[in-house]
């Protein structure tokens, strides 16, 4: 999963904004941020649009 491994080089005080489509996805997504101790700034699904933003 290409989008996980863009997760893990986040330099501090950078955010990174992450759609996805299938609903698994998220979940997945909401692990790595747990794990590697990030911090979750917004969390939208408007307009059929689902938006993570996070930030280290």
């Amino acid at each position: 999963m290409a989008m996980m491994r863009a997760l893990m080089p986040l330099p501090a005080g950078e955010e990174l904004q992450v759609c996805w489509e299938a609903e698994d996805s998220k979940r997945d997504i909401l692990t790595v941020i747990r794990r590697r101790n990030y911090t979750l700034i917004s969390d939208s699904e408007e307009d059929g649009r689902k938006l993570l933003v996070v930030s280290k």
